[in-house]
């Protein structure tokens, strides 16, 4: 079987962040023996002239198109460029994994009408959350839908995300949900770090949107929550556009030289799982996501959550694994740090992991090969 992707986001020379996610579903794949295949478009402004970029990465060829940033007519063009180089090297794919609809979604229904391949669609974008309503316009809908009618599955990342693709009013008779990976190095149950702490340690990790990830409540509970009890810490890791309005509130309420939060900024993967072993709680308190692959990573490792009923929380939190708290509500995740501090020995960091394992590069890998093998059929 042949696998190509495509797909708008994906890490590149400029950011090795970008769509990771993406690149993690790829290599799932490649890890069952399956080839695969990557083409996608960065544009950016300062860019004189078009290059190709080839090489194989975990088993993944990855081609990217650096180009010029234009419209959606310069964005066909250079996703027509990518195919006929992809064409002349590697032939024909048996199935295209498409990454999120419209301008890509065009280029998979062309590919399919005049060389017969058929896509499938797994959806990441958090435009269609009704928290974010991004998701508008006639031709944008319009688009959408036609692509969706083509396609032989659609594979949003969470419950959430297909519930609200569906209130959007798109249509599919095959919904599969599939989660994001994560990786394996996650689930060793090697708790030994170099990490130190003296006291109750919650983590947070994130991008810094605070539009998204609310992170100046966070520190707004740590600042209501130190005025009951000082035995904590919360650690934030991650840097992003907010990062120093988040700093900025923290400095206002002086919880660094209280010893009560810590910024570690932007961390390897490896570093986060070093920060996660040596935590006792992680928590989330985002407005929305469409996943929250932080929560699957947490949970790899053992960790009791607090969380807003966002991405997949409520298909992997219950009592046996954390709290689910009321967006915004800021009493509320103060009252659940507070008696995780008290209670946090009741959660069994083994039966964490175990129910952390369906997010595996093998589980995913063979859910997302049964899909492909259908839409070959």
């Amino acid at each position: 079987m042949k696998v190509l992707f495509l797909t708008p986001w994906y890490p590149h020379r400029y950011d090795a962040m970008s769509g990771l996610f993406v690149r993690k579903h790829a290599q799932a794949i490649a890890s069952q023996g399956v080839e695969v295949g990557v083409i996608s478009i960065y544009h950016e402004a300062s860019i004189t002239h078009n290059e190709i970029a080839d090489e194989m990465v975990n088993g993944v060829r990855e081609v990217i198109l650096y180009t010029k940033k234009s419209g959606i007519i310069g964005e066909l063009n250079g996703l027509r460029q990518l195919w006929q180089y992809w064409h002349k090297q590697y032939g024909l794919p048996d199935v295209v994994h498409l990454n999120v609809l419209t301008k890509q979604g065009v280029f998979a229904r062309w590919l399919q009408v005049n060389y017969n391949i058929p896509f499938v669609v797994m959806e990441h974008w958090s435009g269609y959350l009704p928290e974010n309503g991004d998701y508008k316009g006639f031709m944008r809908k319009t688009l959408s839908q036609m692509i969706l009618s083509h396609a032989k599955a659609v594979m949003p990342v969470s419950s959430k995300l297909m519930n609200a693709m569906k209130q959007c009013g798109l249509e599919h008779v095959n919904w599969q949900i599939v989660p994001n990976v994560v990786d394996d190095f996650f689930y060793d149950n090697d708790t030994t770090s170099h990490v130190c702490k003296d006291k109750f340690r919650f983590i947070h990790v994130s991008c810094f949107d605070n539009k998204a990830k609310n992170t100046l409540a966070i520190v707004e509970a740590v600042e209501q929550l130190s005025k009951q009890r000082n035995d904590f810490e919360m650690v934030m890791v991650g840097t992003g556009q907010d990062i120093f309005f988040t700093r900025c509130l923290s400095d206002n309420y002086k919880l660094e030289s209280k010893g009560l939060i810590r910024f570690t900024g932007e961390q390897t993967p490896q570093q986060v799982k070093a920060w996660l072993d040596a935590s006792d709680c992680f928590v989330l308190f985002s407005n929305y996501e469409t996943a929250a692959v932080v929560l699957e990573e947490a949970a790899a490792c053992g960790l009791p959550i607090i969380s807003t009923p966002v991405g997949i929380a409520e298909e992997l939190i219950d009592e046996t694994t954390g709290h689910i708290v009321p967006a915004k509500n800021i009493k509320s995740l103060v009252e659940a740090m507070s008696d995780m501090i008290d209670n946090s020995k009741k959660y069994d960091k083994n039966k964490i992991r175990e129910k952390a394992k369906k997010y595996s590069f093998d589980k995913i890998g063979h859910q997302l090969i049964e899909i492909y093998s259908d839409a070959i059929k």
